[in-house]
């Protein structure tokens, strides 16, 4: 979960799930309201890939997750 004071962060532009084969080619699967679609394409797949880290490293902890999703839960 990211922290609630980010106005934009590196996964504003929507999800994307990364794959890795067995043979270690890595792949990207895209998600958007016409439907989903897997990138092969290495330049892309990097891209996304360093978005990810970028994702991973603005979230919160999971205790700090945990928190926050109790806080706003309590505030229904």
């Amino acid at each position: 979960m990211l922290p609630t004071r980010y106005e934009t962060h590196a996964g504003f532009r929507g999800p994307f799930t990364l794959l890795e084969t067995p043979e270690r080619d890595w792949l990207a699967y895209v998600e958007g309201e016409a439907g989903g679609f897997l990138i092969n394409d290495r330049q892309t797949v990097s891209e996304l890939q360093t978005r990810h880290g970028m994702i991973r490293s603005q979230a919160l902890t999971p205790e700090d997750s945990a928190k926050l999703i109790e806080r706003m839960a309590s505030e229904l």
